[in-house]
């Protein structure tokens, strides 16, 4: 991680009046609550990236999914997936204070989030990380860091826990 900033699970107890995303509907899921009730309700694991004085600078969600193998493969590849679904992690929200951008500090918060998925992945089984991104741009972004579009949807992405246990 970015020297200055930590990424810890979710607490209250870390200031978040601040945090101002690109995104008004990233920045209202962690200022307005939102995460509240997914974490409540056992939706999503909450990660927040902190600066030194506490202060939300990003955060991302993870949480546990599955997808119909044929989304995802064809042929022979599905063939090596004996069940309908395939087990994921999904990256449902990434966020980082609009004063961040561009200085490589979101991709360190993606790869913080992929390491973790991947350490939840030695206990509850998980095949890729999965995220739906919003436009092609940031499509593109992921793409970048080894994520695989979906077969008929290419802005569903996938990237294998092998892929990412790679990772330097």
């Amino acid at each position: 991680m970015t020297t200055g900033f930590r990424v810890v699970p979710f607490s209250p107890d870390y200031d978040a009046r601040a945090f101002e995303s690109l995104n008004e509907h990233l920045t209202a899921y962690l200022r307005e609550g939102r995460l509240q009730r997914d974490l409540k309700t056992g939706q999503a694991a909450v990660f927040l990236m902190v600066d030194e004085a506490d202060r939300v600078q990003g955060y991302y969600t993870l949480t546990s999914a599955s997808v119909p193998r044929q989304e995802v493969f064809s042929g022979t590849q599905a063939r090596k997936f004996p069940y309908p679904q395939v087990a994921v992690t999904l990256l449902g929200r990434v966020a980082i204070h609009r004063d961040l951008r561009g200085q490589g500090i979101g991709t360190d918060l993606i790869l913080h989030a992929l390491r973790q998925a991947a350490r939840a992945a030695e206990t509850v089984a998980s095949y890729a990380v999965i995220l739906d991104a919003k436009n092609e741009k940031v499509a593109a972004l992921y793409a970048r860091l080894g994520f695989i579009p979906f077969r008929d949807q290419p802005l569903k992405l996938f990237l294998p826990m092998n892929t990412i246990r790679q990772l330097p």
